[in-house]
This record gives structure tokens, C-alpha cells and sequence, in this order.
């Protein structure tokens, strides 16, 4: 260390050292060369010793070589000339390491600014703060050139006062100037940066005050208003008892609210979609409270719009302990019914760090946007704890129909979608978008289909980046859709091959030591990079021959005439296939007019190129849409109800959505209904009775209602609904009451034609 505070000490005072020896010690230049042969000797000792090899080496080897030669000839030459080349060397050795950092990344001065905040390399604005960074280096680079010049100069055409005053001060004066105003330009562009801060360590002043928060369409919320409202949350919860609470709430701002106050207050949160009186309070067997922003809700619910009513200036807003933080995440799981699934905020935390890590340079400047369900484990880290951590405003309200995109053409968005949104955006906009900014399309739910994501591509001029994930693993892996089929995984995720062929995960993310086995069969490339051959439940067999599923449906969509298609296996005197198809433009212009038996004929012969008769699928549906459940997935048990459902002649479902209590359905009676039959034969209208027949049909095959009905409490016809005109159905049965609420509407769902309840026998 006193070695080189000498070494630096002499460098800097070199020119002052030369004048002196020169004007006031009588010293020849080839006595003044051994103190440039001695800072070369020092310079060479010290890069030798040095086991780093970052391109300084490179830069020390030829200041040495060249501080050596210069040396050398003033030595023997008694020449001042090359005595006084020593602050040009210096200017063009620092340029040359310099401008090898631009080069080869990351710049020096990235390197730097790393060493003096760790953050950065998880901070959401890691790109813009390197490029930043890239442009101080190669200003640096400039000053380099212009301060070697002008030191060349005052060696061959100034003066030795001249030489010795700009080399031995006047540079270090410019060089405090430039550190100065960078310095300055660094703050003023701090200001604007977001920043990384896990959401267990979020204080009062982790964000200025009057940072964008959120918005909805005619306001926003500013960083100090979330803590405001997230202090009087927790100001209520830690008055009453410590117990669990039970959050749902439709606004994104109000969910977190509720849920960073939870969280400091050290109450277990309890994360559900499902607002229904039957689930809820199954829920609240065990003693908990519900915070909610719906005014009807069940449960003795508490309105966090009356909570954030209170008046108080105390702020109760800080770090709460990752080892203690406890949710539960409930999701509809396979079989429809809600499933618990316990999560360690730890484990969340550690998901969102490596969100940062991968989008967060990508999604600065952003807004975020979401059209899923924020209380799911896709739209909870995304749209949720993302935007949270990283500093990003994101939208108050989901998106629910893809036309809604129109009104954002103008804003630099990042949109949290799913593979149905997709698909019905394909189909609702018709040409291309206009936007300003290309927006960044995040997919997870399922795997979207190519023609869809080449579809959104053309709309929107980006490839959307799909997410392949679960609730009980978290993030796994992620793909650009229209770079191929291989994922990659994430860097916190160990993968493998269980023995079942399934993969296994294990990662920070997921609790139990020996991973999570899922249902999904993989392959994997030596580069780490895997694809998915299917779920090990899509192979089965039929006539005691084995057949994949996805393989069915792969031959299906390449006659390409099939937007989407599932094949699933039934069980009737003998197990069997069947197949719900959803044609594209292509297939519906093909078959335009077609009986469905002509339909069923065409593609059974395309498959008997491939497959035996006995594996073809018996049994088919043409729908506008894959049956799915609220957050847009498709699920087996959907699509077996359907077809467990008696094909008729009086009615057609063209898509259905289906949840724990709830059913929406898209239906069509056709002229030749007999439901038409000896009513209004001159004007045909569907008959009240009918009505309820078809509500009961579908409650007790969806819903699981009993077959007994005790009374229909009431009734209300308003409009008709004529043959042909699809209808859209909506119902809810509450299993605790026995209550079946139904209301049909018109294709757009805004002209009510019918409605009422009926009480069913428990």
C-alpha cells in the first residue's frame, strides 16, 4: 500500500518533479530519466504480481514498454524530449484500457458503478444504467485524446514552465471539472431511474413521494398515497386479534394494499378468486377475517374502502421478516374445486428477483397492463409484486376485452396476458394496431399455439415471451413464441428428468428439498434448454393400444383448417376418443354450409392416414371457443362434461366457461329446434319452459345441481330469443342455499332477455 501511494504520489507530481529538477536543481535529463525508469520498473512490478487479467494488464504492458523506450533514449541521448512524453503516455495508455472496456464488456466505468451499489445487477434499469455508464466511458475516452493532444503540444512546442504547469496542473483541474459535471448528469439521471428493492424491505422512503404509483383511467396513486393507505390497513389489523385474512379484491391498488399490510402487520394472507358465499366460508371454518373491495361480498367482509376512510397521520410502513411470512394461494386446480397451496413469502421473493433479473431491463420506462386474475400465481407476481419491487406504475383495473388495447396505442406498455386472451384478440382486431411504442406481451396459462402468436405478431410487430410455471413451483422457464419450441429455464431453477419421464424442479421457489414432480413429460438439449412432450395423464390407452393425445391433436391442426383443438379420452362401454375442435378461417369457409356429419367424415379420413381406425377420435364438437375456466385454462374435465352431454338437435354450445359455482355459456337454438315446435308457429320464439329446461340441463351437467328442483322463486321473460340468434347464458348455484341463479342475454351481453332463480332440493 505505501508502495503505491508512493507510485501515485510521483506520477501525479511528475511534471512538477521534471521543472524543478530542471530550473531549481540543476539535474541533467539523464539523471531525470532513472525517475521515469524507476515509475516504469514500480509499473512492471505491479500489473506482474496482478492475477487479474480484465485488459489491464494489456494497458500496463505497453505503458511499461513504452515509459522503458522513453527512458532509455533520454538516458543515453541526455535528451528532455522524451522525459517530458510521460503525461502523453499516460493520457494514451488510459484511452487504450478504456476504450478495450467499451469493447470488451461491461466498461470500466459499469465496473465501477457496480463495486459502489451491488443493486444494479437486479435493478430494473441494469440496461439503461450500462448504457449509460457506455457513454461516460467513451467521454472519458475523448477527454483521454484531448488531453494527451494538447500534452503532446506543450512538449514539442511549449515552454518547460508551459509544459510543467498544464501537465502538472491545469489537466487535473479539468479532469476534477469533467468529474464534477458528470457527477451532476449522474444525479439528474438517478432521479429518473427505477430502482430494485425486494418487497419485504420496501421503507417509507424507498420511493420519492410523489413517484407514479398506479393509475386508472382518470387518476393515479403516488408512492406516498400507498403508504398512507397501506399504514392505515395495518393501524386496523394489528387492533384486532391475530388472525389469518382473507383477501379478494377486483382493483389491483386496493389488493396490494391489503396485502403489503397483512404482510408488515405479520398476518397470514390468504389469496383467493373465488369470492363465492359457499368458499368463502368453508374458508372461515377456521377463525379468519376477508378484506375485500365488493360491497355485497359474503362473510361479515370488511371494505377497505371504509378502512382507507380513517383519518390519521401515523405511519406504520417497513420491512416485515421473510423467515415469518406466510400465504396461501388458492387456485382451481385440475379438478375445478378450489385447492390450497401454501407459500413462504421467501419463495415469492426469490420468484420476482429473477422477473428483475430477466425482464426488468426490458420493461423500463413501461407501463404495466394485465388481463388476468391478479389473485392467480401469474398475475400475482407479475402484475403484482413486479411492479412493486422494481418501481414500475401499472394499471388499477385488468383488461376484459382485447378492443381495450385501442385505447393505449399512445403508451409504452408492457401487457400480462394468457393464451384465451390472445387467441380472442386475433380474432376481435382485425388489422394491425398502430402503436407508438411496440408493446411487450407476456403469455402464461398454457402454450400458445403458433398461429396465434404469429397472428399477434403481425397485429402488434412483437413476438410475445411466454412463461411456463405452476402455483406450487412458481416460474420455471420462459421462450420467445416465434423463436421455436425449446424453454429455457430460469437461473434459480435445477431441473430434471424424473423416473416417470416428468420434470422435477428444484429452486428457491419451492420448498420441499427433493423439488416439485409435475405432470408435464419434457425432453431436454445439452444447452439446458428443454421442450414439452405433453402431460404423462395425455397418453392412454384405447383398445389396448397406446396413444398420445397431443400427438391426435397435432395431426388434426396440420390439415390447416383447426385453430385450436383437445382430445380427450371417455369412458363408455368401452373407452373412446373424442374431439373438440375450433376451426379457423380457412375450415369455417371450407365447410360453410357442410352437414356435421360431412365434417366428422373429412377429418376421421385425414387421421386414417396416420392412425388405426380403433384410436380415432368417435365423438366430435365444432365450437368458437375451447371450453375454459376464468383464468383461461383449458381443462380435461371441462371438455369431458361437454361431451358427456347428449349431442342435440335443439340446441348448440359455442362456448363455454366454466368455474367452482358459476357457468357462462355462448348457445344457439336453431330453427328446426323442436323447442319451437306448436309455439308461435307463424313467428317463432323459444318458450319460456324451454328456458328453464335448458338452465336445468346445464346446471345439473356443469354445476353439479340435483336433479330436484323445489320451486322456481322467479321468473322475468323480457325480450325474446328467436331461432338462430346465439344467446349467451349465465348462472351461479350456491350449493349451501340450494340456490340456482340463471340470465340469458344477447351475443353482446348488453340487452337482458331473461332471468331468475330456482330453489333446489339439498
Amino acid at each position: 500500500m505505501a508502495g503505491k501511494i508512493v507510485f501515485t504520489a510521483l506520477s501525479v507530481l511528475y511534471p512538477v518533479l521534471v521543472y524543478c529538477g530542471l530550473t531549481f536543481w540543476g539535474l541533467s535529463p539523464r539523471r531525470l530519466s532513472i525517475l521515469l525508469l524507476a515509475l516504469a520498473f514500480y509499473q512492471f512490478l505491479n500489473f506482474t504480481r496482478s492475477k487479474k487479467d480484465d485488459g489491464g494488464k494489456a494497458k500496463n504492458g505497453i505503458l511499461v514498454l513504452l515509459m522503458v523506450l522513453c527512458g532509455a533514449v533520454a538516458f543515453f541521448a541526455d535528451s528532455l524530449l522524451f522525459i517530458k512524453f510521460y503525461p502523453v503516455l499516460v493520457n494514451l495508455s488510459l484511452l487504450l484500457f478504456f476504450g478495450f472496456t467499451l469493447l470488451k464488456k461491461p466498461s470500466f466505468i459499469f465496473r465501477m458503478a457496480n463495486l459502489g451499489d451491488k443493486t444494479i445487477k437486479d435493478s430494473p434499469s441494469r440496461n439503461y444504467v450500462e448504457k449509460y455508464c457506455d457513454k461516460v466511458t467513451l467521454a472519458w475516452c475523448i477527454f483521454f485524446v484531448c488531453n494527451a493532444g494538447i500534452a503532446a503540444v506543450t512538449v514539442f512546442a511549449g515552454s518547460d514552465r508551459l509544459w510543467s504547469l498544464y501537465n502538472g496542473l491545469i489537466s487535473y483541474i479539468l479532469i476534477g471539472l469533467f468529474f464534477a459535471v458528470e457527477f451532476v448528469v449522474r444525479k439528474v439521471m438517478q432521479g429518473k431511474l427505477n430502482s430494485y428493492v425486494p418487497v419485504s424491505e420496501l421503507e417509507k422512503d424507498s420511493r420519492p413521494d410523489g413517484a407514479r404509483f398506479c393509475f386508472d383511467d382518470s387518476s393515479a396513486k403516488t408512492w406516498k398515497d400507498f403508504v398512507g393507505d397501506v399504514s392505515k390497513v395495518r393501524i386496523f389489523l394489528e387492533s384486532r386479534e391475530n388472525i389469518p385474512w382473507i383477501l379478494h379484491c377486483d382493483d389491483v391498488y386496493f389488493f396490494l394494499v391489503s396485502l403489503v399490510a397483512v404482510l408488515q402487520s405479520g398476518r397470514k394472507a390468504l389469496v383467493t378468486a373465488n369470492r363465492q358465499d359457499a368458499f368463502i366460508k368453508e374458508i372461515q371454518k377456521e377463525k379468519c377475517g376477508f378484506i375485500t373491495d365488493e360491497p355485497f361480498a359474503p362473510g361479515g367482509a370488511t371494505l377497505i374502502q371504509d378502512l382507507l376512510k380513517l383519518e390519521t397521520d401515523e405511519i406504520r410502513f417497513g420491512k416485515f421478516d421473510l423467515q415469518t411470512a406466510e400465504m396461501v394461494v388458492y387456485t382451481s386446480g385440475t379438478t375445478g374445486r378450489p385447492k390450497a397451496v401454501f407459500k413462504m413469502f421467501s419463495q415469492l421473493e426469490n420468484e420476482v428477483r429473477q422477473q428483475v433479473k430477466v425482464f426488468g431491463n426490458d420493461w423500463m420506462d413501461r407501463e404495466i397492463y394485465s388481463t388476468v386474475n391478479h389473485h392467480h400465481m401469474f398475475g400475482l407476481p407479475f402484475a403484482v409484486l413486479f411492479p412493486l419491487a422494481a418501481g414500475i406504475p401499472f394499471r388499477r383495473r385488468r383488461f376484459d376485452f382485447p378492443t381495450e388495447l385501442l385505447g393505449i396505442t399512445g403508451k409504452k406498455a408492457v401487457i400480462v396476458s394468457s393464451p384465451a386472451f390472445l387467441k380472442r384478440m386475433v380474432v376481435d382486431l382485425s388489422s394491425p394496431v398502430e402503436f407508438e411504442a411496440t408493446p411487450m406481451f407476456l403469455s402464461a396459462g398454457g402454450v400458445l399455439p403458433e398461429d396465434v402468436a404469429q397472428k399477434v405478431h403481425e397485429l402488434t410487430r412483437n413476438w410475445t415471451t411466454e412463461i411456463y410455471g405452476s402455483t406450487e413451483t412458481g416460474i420455471i422457464a420462459h421462450r420467445v413464441s416465434g423463436s421455436g419450441a425449446p424453454w429455457a429455464p430460469f437461473e434459480y431453477c435445477s431441473l430434471s428428468v424424473s423416473e416417470n419421464g416428468c420434470l422435477n424442479i428444484k429452486s428457491s421457489a419451492v420448498l420441499e428439498p427433493e423439488g416439485f414432480t409435475s405432470g408435464d413429460l419434457v425432453e431436454f438439449f445439452d444447452d439446458g434448454c428443454f421442450v414439452l412432450k405433453g402431460r404423462a395423464d395425455s397418453i392412454v390407452k384405447i383398445e389396448e393400444k397406446r396413444i398420445s393425445l397431443p400427438e391426435v391433436e397435432m395431426r388434426l391442426k396440420s390439415t390447416g383448417l383447426v385453430h385450436d383443438v383437445r382430445v380427450v379420452p371417455m369412458a363408455g362401454k368401452r373407452q373412446y376418443l373424442a374431439a373438440a375442435l375450433v376451426l379457423n378461417e380457412l375450415g369455417r369457409e371450407k365447410f360453410a354450409g357442410c352437414a356435421k356429419l360431412k365434417i366428422n367424415e373429412f377429418f376421421r379420413n385425414f387421421l386414417s392416414q396416420y392412425l388405426e381406425s380403433t384410436v380415432t377420435p368417435k365423438k366430435w364438437r365444432y365450437l368458437e371457443e375451447l371450453p375454459q375456466d376464468l383464468m383461461g385454462k383449458i381443462r380435461m374435465r371441462d371438455i369431458q362434461d361437454l361431451f358427456s352431454l347428449a349431442e342435440s338437435q335443439n340446441f348448440k354450445i359455442l362456448k363455454l366457461h366454466r368455474d367452482v359455482s358459476s357457468f357462462a355459456a355462448k348457445l344457439l337454438f336453431p330453427a328446426t329446434s323442436d323447442f319451437y315446435d306448436g309455439h308461435f308457429p307463424e313467428f317463432k320464439l323459444l318458450p319460456a319452459v324451454a328456458q328453464v329446461d335448458m338452465v336445468l340441463l346445464l346446471a345439473r351437467t356443469f354445476l353439479n345441481a340435483p336433479r330436484e328442483i323445489v320451486k322456481i322463486n322467479r321468473t322475468k321473460f323480457t325480450n325474446p330469443i328467436f331461432p338462430d340468434v346465439p344467446v349467451n347464458l349465465q348462472m351461479n348455484y350456491d350449493e349451501e342455499k340450494g340456490k340456482l341463479s340463471f340470465g340469458f342475454t344477447d351475443e353482446l351481453g348488453t340487452k337482458a332477455l331473461s332471468s331468475g332463480s330456482i330453489l333446489m332440493k339439498k
